[in-house]
């Protein structure tokens, strides 16, 4: 939990574009260029490609510089609102005075002395709140916030308790919770209907202040460690008391066990059992299976309670700038679900941290019913926005997977009171399986590995699908379907079991007692309680509407591509477990003479289609927020943004590095110790000369460098490749005699323990050798977000140029298609931009070595295709001008032992001073 005082004064403050910014530390040249763009982007609500090298401060200067336009905006916004309020006041004022005098001379008799009636009038500088009875405070939290919680029914009034102070306007309490009964002292809030009742009736017509609406930053990474580090940067600024939340699924937030029903019922993931836990059907159905009450989830119960403002929050400790850690930590000490919990601190946020497919996905994005209209995004380490876009417009589907959700849909079909809604939802996946098997009759060639692919344009599907009974009239009657589905299954709509919680759990006590009795005769009669879809039918309804919606929509259907694959796998069948004995199995062997775990091929059919277009999603978002800021260290070469999202963007910057010139050395490397051309094409890296001159190469470096040193690879079949030869010649021994030599893991659960211990054999607290080789591939976890700083990256070697796989099915489409449209629709050619992948993810690897302005290291460009100027280009700006070409490996090594003596006395001097 956060110790950071909310008192922190700035260190240094700017003004830019009128908007004062506070920096706890003095910027860099780049980051007052950044934070430059980021006002005028906000205040122009125009859009921004921002590129700044990593360890540039990049970070801070985002945060500092849009939450300082926030609070600027929030000011100019409340005074537009006062101003408009005061000449409706004073509108008002003289509509009164007018009637009050045509009232005055209707009244007037002859003779009769005029009597004077009590003004009205309201001074502009004395009414603020518009209420003739005395203001009070009754809680330190916002009324935006405490209005989640108001409830129309039940009406409240102001509690004389003697808890409350009414001369401070604070509400005291010693209890630790929040909101409790309509009785206690806590919840003294009056509904509008009661207000309405204390006013006189002749303020009935007061004009009301508007409450303007403020632009909530939307800050957006890629993974929740680097959402961590962003926070971090947060706390330490004067803006650490901002409200913040950070958006995370189950499986990051959830505190229940996992095993609350072990071992009878065991879940994959934690959204499955959270799901099962609040819905009553689900509950009733585990209550009979198990023969005990199943209550709803203590935690939820709590979720909103506990800790669902930002007065809370302070109340218990914790700052308005919080972690995944800190809100955990308090859900497990206040018994409160974190998960539903910061669903209602989103209400009222300033800022909102969440990995960037969030806001992307338009499936993630309804299911977190997130309004992003108006607002701001900011997009950290976007290199990757262009696959996400893409990705999120695609869609593979299992024809196994459409089968299991057809048959989920046909139970509820037969025993669900709206059965003409699931029948035709289940119609519908049936007829596309139809299809799916009559198209996949056109496959007539496999390769080695079982497989044949038949594919189509998107337009030639449109029609295929029309032709079947399954084109765009069907999808529309579908998807009005998937939304009275999925209505039911709403997340926001579980207020509805909260009603009936009680009187369920009193039910649920005498149905499983009941059920008990006639289960074991009717085993049926558990499976008719079953009469929810499950969340993978959802998902694959959920999918299914999103993608077809682009892919029927006029603009788009070009874009898409769709094949359609045939893969054979192996699959075993326990044939003593499923109690067959002596029937024949499709003619293929008798089971009773079969062995226990028999194994045969099964064929099954994948439908992909696959969208070409980012700006296919990315144009609805763009759309929808007030403007989007693209940031990355990595952005270059940037011209294919605009073309490829199909979004303008008038704001952009490439700053340079904030370290000199000697801080970094970079060299490209052609040929080996041994001579050896080490171009790193398909056919030479497959040879063992290049295999045992890689070998040679790194055990030169790693013998000149100290502590940490990475290498980055193509892919993990040629690290494989490598480690294996090393293995075989002996070469491995000997190297790891130098540092302990580490590979990426393909599995991502696995390298937070392996990192764990390449920091150790950094520091030498391994023993033996001190350092480490760690063996990386392009795109992997390795080379995005993980700090290499210091010692733990003092050489980066860089082993070719990471040219996607060619044969992959989805680069050969988006050249094909890049190469058909770059006129109509400004897009690069195929080869440009199948070359601007390889070079982003070069730069993202590259980023790895300088971490801050006091780091150093060298980088080596391990292919003799980076001795060409042409083969330069794609590099990042400030690494592009420092590229030395060096003819022998002797004077690479000579340079390289010069760098690394000069750089370490330069920090033992600096040490000592």
């Amino acid at each position: 939990m956060s110790n950071i005082k909310s008192d922190v004064r700035p260190l240094f403050t700017y003004t830019i574009g009128g908007v004062k910014i506070e920096m706890p530390v003095r910027p860099y040249p780049s980051q007052v260029s950044m934070m430059d763009k980021v006002i005028r982007g906000c205040q122009k609500q125009q859009n921004c490609l921002l590129e700044s090298p990593t360890g540039s401060g990049k970070t801070l200067a985002l945060l500092c510089s849009a939450l300082a336009w926030q609070r600027a905006e929030k000011e100019r916004l409340e005074k537009l609102s006062e101003e408009e309020f005061q000449q409706k006041l004073v509108e008002w004022q003289q509509k009164e005075q007018l009637k009050k005098q045509q009232k005055e001379k209707k009244q007037k008799k002859p003779n009769t002395p005029e009597k004077k009636p009590a003004e009205t009038h309201i001074s502009p500088a004395k009414n603020k709140g518009l209420c003739l009875s005395t203001d009070v405070t009754i809680s330190d939290d916002s009324e935006e916030e405490m209005a989640i919680f108001k409830q129309p029914v039940k009406k409240r009034k102001i509690n004389n308790s003697k808890n409350l102070d009414v001369s401070d306007g604070n509400s005291k309490s010693n209890d630790d919770s929040i909101m409790t009964n309509d009785s206690s002292a806590n919840n003294s809030l009056m509904t509008e209907d009661e207000d309405e009742n204390i006013e006189p009736k002749t303020e009935n017509n007061l004009p009301k202040k508007s409450k303007p609406i403020i632009p909530v930053i939307y800050f957006c990474t890629r993974t929740h460690k680097q959402i961590e580090q962003v926070i971090k940067e947060l706390q330490r600024t004067s803006f650490n008391n901002t409200r913040s939340c950070v958006l995370a699924s189950r499986e990051h937030t959830c505190i229940q066990d996992s095993n609350i029903y072990y071992p009878q019922i065991s879940y994959k993931s934690k959204t499955e059992l959270c799901r099962d836990l609040l819905d009553p059907r689900a509950r009733r159905r585990n209550s009979i299976k198990l023969r005990r009450t199943i209550d709803r989830c203590s935690y939820y119960d709590n979720g909103g309670v506990k800790i669902s403002t930002y007065g809370q929050l302070a109340k218990f400790g914790v700052q308005s700038v919080w972690d995944i850690e800190d809100i955990v930590r308090l859900g497990i000490s206040k018994h409160s679900c974190p998960y539903y919990g910061t669903r209602l601190l989103l209400k009222t946020a300033e800022i909102v941290f969440c990995p960037y497919n969030y806001i992307i996905d338009p499936v993630i994005r309804s299911s977190m019913n997130l309004k992003l209209r108006g607002h701001v995004i900011i997009v950290d380490e976007a290199h990757n926005i262009e696959d996400q876009c893409r990705e999120a417009a695609s869609l593979q589907l299992d024809q196994t997977n459409m089968n299991l959700a057809k048959a989920d849909l046909e139970k509820i079909y037969k025993s669900s009171g709206n059965s003409v809604t699931y029948g035709r939802l289940a119609r519908y996946l049936s007829d596309m399986s139809k299809w799916i098997d009559q198209k996949s009759d056109e496959i007539k060639i496999y390769d080695e590995y079982n497989r044949g692919v038949v594919s189509w344009s998107g337009l030639y599907t449109i029609a295929s699908f029309d032709e079947f009974g399954v084109g765009l009239t069907a999808f529309e009657v579908f998807k009005k379907d998937c939304e009275t589905a999925l209505a039911d299954l709403a997340e926001e709509s579980e207020s509805d079991e909260t009603k009936n919680s009680k009187k369920e759990n009193v039910e649920n006590e005498l149905e499983v007692k009941d059920e008990n009795d006639t289960i074991e005769n009717n085993p049926s009669k558990d499976q008719n309680t079953d009469l929810a879809i499950t969340n993978a039918t959802k998902t694959l309804l959920s999918s299914i509407c999103s993608v077809f919606s682009l892919f029927y929509d006029e603009k788009y259907k070009f874009d898409y591509h769709v094949s359609l694959a045939k893969v054979m796998h192996l699959k075993k069948f326990e044939h003593k477990e499923r109690g067959i004995t002596n029937k024949s199995i499709a003619g293929w062997i008798n089971a009773g003479a079969a062995e226990a775990n028999d194994t045969r091929p099964v064929w099954n059919n994948v439908v992909s289609f696959l969208c070409l277009n980012p700006a296919a999603v990315f144009d609805e978002l763009k759309s929808s927020v007030r403007n989007i800021i693209l940031t990355s260290g990595t952005l270059s070469p940037m011209q294919s943004f605009q073309s490829e999202l199909g979004t303008q963007f008038p704001i952009a910057l490439e700053a340079a590095h904030v370290i000199k010139q000697d801080q970094c050395w970079v060299t490209s490397v052609g040929v080996g110790p041994c001579g050896t051309d080490l171009n790193g094409q398909f056919q030479n890296i497959n040879t063992f000369n290049y295999q045992d001159e890689m070998g040679k190469l790194l055990m030169d470096v790693c013998t000149v460098v100290p502590h940490g040193v990475l290498c980055f690879l193509p892919s993990y079949t040629l690290m494989e490749k490598l480690y294996s030869r090393w293995q075989l010649t002996g070469l491995l021994k000997s190297l790891s005699q130098i540092k302990v030599v580490m590979c990426e893991p393909r599995r991502g659960d696995q390298l937070e323990e392996l990192m764990t211990k390449y920091y150790a054999a950094v520091r030498g607290d391994e023993g033996g050798p001190r350092g480490a080789l760690f063996l990386a591939v392009y795109r992997g976890k390795i080379s995005e977000g993980l700090d290499f700083s210091d010692n733990n990256a003092r050489a980066v070697v860089a082993v070719g140029i990471p040219f996607p796989n060619f044969k992959e099915e989805s680069v050969v489409h988006k050249k094909d298609y890049n190469n058909k449209h770059h006129k109509s629709k400004g897009l690069l050619p195929g080869w440009e931009w199948y070359q601007i992948q390889a070079y982003r993810a070069l730069n993202q690897a590259l980023g790895r070595c300088i971490r801050h302005k006091n780091d150093w290291g060298a980088i080596l460009l391990v292919d003799s295709r980076y001795e060409q100027p042409k083969n330069q280009t794609g590099l990042s700006k400030w690494i592009r001008g420092r590229v030395e070409k060096n003819n022998s490996w002797t004077t690479i090594v000579a340079k390289l032992k010069n760098f690394v003596e000069t750089r370490q006395l330069h920090d033992s001097t600096a040490a000592a001073l």
